[in-house]
């Protein structure tokens, strides 16, 4: 746990509350300068609410630079809010307006035929968000019809006794990987899993084929996700979810629910919704180092919590905080983790013969970490039993060690988080003991390179794990100009599929600027696991 280092938080039980909840809106820059210069004790700071057992164990701990650094961006950040939205909202607007009219010369021609189409529902179903923009494939790629010489031999990611498995499955164990030679120094990342001695297909579809698409069409509106969801896919839409924090007072988490048919399905997929760009609360709650002492699951995230339905910061009670039985909720405002987890023990009811899948992009790959946590927490076998996969991309971390034992120990399948180069977000909020003792868990699948990855276990970290490190400079931003020139010629290697527009492009200039921030887009994620290989670590 997160005070473990201290020896007065080993020495007996703690009854008291654990938590520590920096109040960003309370912070001043004259306190920034203070945990900078001063040294005081982090607890001693009015815009910081710690439990009495957390006070007890820091002490005089003060707050690094990390810390510090933390309040500075998030100071930035919230300054940034409403200039952000403003702007979010007229990019996204005349990017649509010119795609929708088919380029700059069909807006005049529209104009002429009186055809001209204007944007302005973005709740239509060909309103695209700027994730949508920057990577607009909506097709899932299927596995071969049959078997070949061709096809690229899989070896299953962080899910124990898969090996036996893969030899026991013979013709049917191959997956399509658009290009490479098959070769013995490398295994490729798309799988079909075998999990529990039952092979999943998906149909014709890869785990993380459709995981990686859900995780982005998450980032769209209703109208959008159940278009693609069922026209394009030919899956089963179940439900859109728009779901209330109380802490902030607004509808702040979005998933959605699919299955692969109507009738007998075979999984149950839950898409969590990522940061969006242009919303500088989620980047705010990304980088936030405020935690809260869930009992045996460990310090979790606070910003998480509160996106699923946190009922009360309370460090020492972990049922009062996120109770099991689900609260009351006004009409119009459900909770996204009493919502969802209703709505899967309908679909699995319905589908006796379906697993659940959990993921999301960035944000949403945090909520879907904690999601699956949550249900270990409350005991929901009915649920963890079924449970097949939770695979993640871009995520954020969200607990201490404790968190990551006891999701190792209660949740009955290894979560596997895919990180992409420098990518930023997996790199927050700062691993910045003994105030914030942020780590991963589960299995890391970390690409470089042209999509080359290295699987690392048991909560291993991708390289320059808390960004701010002058070793990783050089390397960070030949990455960002390597992914530029990769993004601008990569479709002459790998065919249509894969050329990028101007908007991506612009997208991925911007890494020249900030490193790490390109390597977030969903597009990179998508390349990695139709295109990439993987070596063990």
């Amino acid at each position: 746990m997160m005070a473990a280092a201290h020896p007065v938080a080993a020495a007996g039980p703690k009854m008291g509350a654990e938590k520590l909840i920096v109040r960003s809106e309370k912070v001043r820059f004259v306190d920034i300068l203070s945990m900078l210069f001063l040294r005081r004790p982090i607890t001693s700071y009015p815009f910081v609410d710690a439990g009495d057992q957390t006070a007890a164990d820091f002490g005089s701990t003060p707050g690094d630079w990390f810390v510090a650094l933390t309040q500075l961006i998030q100071k930035a950040l919230d300054a940034a809010y409403y200039p952000a939205l403003m702007i979010g909202a007229v990019v996204e607007f005349l990017l649509n307006f010119v795609a929708l009219n088919n380029g700059i010369l069909g807006i005049f021609l529209n104009i002429f035929r009186c055809k001209l189409v204007i944007p302005l529902n973005r709740e239509a179903p060909n309103f695209r968000s700027m994730i949508a923009l920057i990577d607009g494939r909506t097709e899932l790629k299927p596995l071969p019809a049959n078997g070949g010489p061709e096809d690229r031999r899989l070896q299953v990611v962080g899910v124990s006794g898969a090996g036996k498995a893969a030899t026991a499955v013979g013709e049917d164990y191959y997956v399509d990987v658009e290009n490479g030679e098959c070769g013995s120094a490398s295994v490729p990342l798309i799988q079909q899993q075998y999990v529990n001695g039952r092979l999943i297909r998906l149909r014709t579809f890869s785990i993380f084929e459709v995981t990686i698409m859900a995780a982005k069409i998450a980032y769209e509106n209703a109208a959008y996700i159940e278009n693609v969801v069922k026209n394009v896919w030919k899956f089963n839409f179940v439900g859109y979810y728009n779901c209330w924090n109380k802490f902030v007072g607004d509808h702040t988490t979005q998933a959605f629910v699919m299955t692969d048919k109507p009738s007998d399905a075979s999984v149950v997929v839950v898409s969590f919704r990522g940061t969006e760009p242009f919303n500088m609360r989620d980047w705010s709650t990304d980088v936030n180092l405020s935690w809260l002492g869930m009992g045996t699951m460990g310090h979790v995230h606070v910003g998480f919590l509160k996106a699923l339905g946190l009922q009360e910061e309370d460090g020492k009670d972990a049922n009062r905080a996120f109770p099991k039985s689900a609260p009351n909720a006004a009409a119009g405002k459900p909770l996204a983790y009493y919502k969802l987890r209703e709505v899967i023990k309908e679909q699995l009811k319905k589908h006796p013969q379906a697993s659940l899948v959990v993921t999301g992009h960035s944000l949403g790959g945090a909520l879907a970490a904690v999601f699956s946590a949550l249900l270990a927490l409350h005991g929901e076998r009915d649920v963890l039993d079924r449970l097949l996969s939770v695979v993640t991309y871009g995520q954020p971390r969200v607990g201490d060690a404790a968190f990551a034992a006891f999701v190792r120990a209660n949740v009955p399948v290894e979560p596997l988080r895919v990180v992409y180069r420098y990518d930023v977000v997996p790199r927050v909020p700062f691993d910045a003991p003994p105030v914030a003792d942020f780590v991963h868990g589960g299995t890391c699948v970390y690409f470089d390179g042209w999509y080359k990855g290295t699987a690392i276990a048991k909560g291993g970290d991708a390289p320059n794990p808390n960004y701010f490190d002058p070793r990783y400079l050089l390397s960070m931003y030949g990455n960002a100009w390597g992914d530029l020139f990769k993004g601008a010629f990569l479709w002459t290697k790998e065919g249509k599929d894969y050329r990028e527009g101007a908007v991506s492009l612009l997208y991925r200039a911007a890494g020249l600027l900030v490193p790490g921030l390109a390597s977030h887009s969903p597009r990179d994620y998508v390349n990695a696991v139709r295109l990439g290989s993987m070596t063990e670590a």
